[in-house]
């Protein structure tokens, strides 16, 4: 075993020993034995300082690492933020079906289609046998946004349109039979004007 091997009382074996060595030395005083066996621990570096050196790679790494997220994140919220496509947000009042019902409706232009989200308030659950549906209306006719019945803790509804906004002049929630299917037959329980 090297004397890197054995540590420090390896090298303070090593001297000594050598310094003892009658072969080496007729008498060796007190005071020179102690003065190399100071020197000898001078030059070697202590073991904490050692593992702390190499544990400051490590920390390195991991604080870059730890940089290189965070600047992720700020990027990606920056994105949203910048969003170029702006959600137009239609307020739906209720009608004399549902006066107290109130809805705010977010229409954003995506890649699949326009992505509705709608924020209801006071519309009870639809009943047994009927449905709500939301449609666009206007000179281009009716066009459903998707159906929903809130018969749960649930306030905000994802739906979806395959048309442009364009010749449409209103969001419109029904109530529907289901014996009706989806056509626009049931009675308009929330209304509301895409603005212009």
């Amino acid at each position: 075993m090297s004397t890197d091997d054995n540590g420090d009382d390896g090298r303070h074996a090593t001297v000594v020993r050598l310094l003892d060595d009658p072969a080496l030395w007729a008498e060796v005083p007190p005071y020179l034995r102690q003065r190399v066996i100071r020197d000898a621990d001078a030059s070697v570096t202590p073991a904490p300082t050692r593992l702390r050196a190499r544990r400051r790679p490590v920390a390195l790494l991991a604080a870059a690492a730890l940089v290189v997220v965070c600047l992720g994140v700020a990027g990606g919220m920056r994105l949203l933020e910048d969003d170029p496509t702006p959600a137009v947000e239609v307020a739906l009042s209720g009608t004399e079906e549902a006066p107290g019902a109130t809805a705010t409706a977010r229409l954003r232009d995506e890649p699949a289609g326009i992505r509705v989200v709608l924020d209801v308030s006071g519309l009870d659950p639809a009943p047994a046998g009927s449905f709500y549906e939301a449609w666009l209306v206007g000179e281009a006719g009716k066009v459903s946004a998707g159906t929903f019945h809130l018969r749960g803790a649930q306030s905000e509804i994802d739906l979806w349109l395959g048309v442009e906004t364009e010749g449409y002049d209103a969001v419109t929630i029904t109530r529907q039979p289901v014996a009706g299917g989806t056509v626009a037959t049931g009675v308009v329980v929330l209304r509301g004007e895409l603005p212009r």
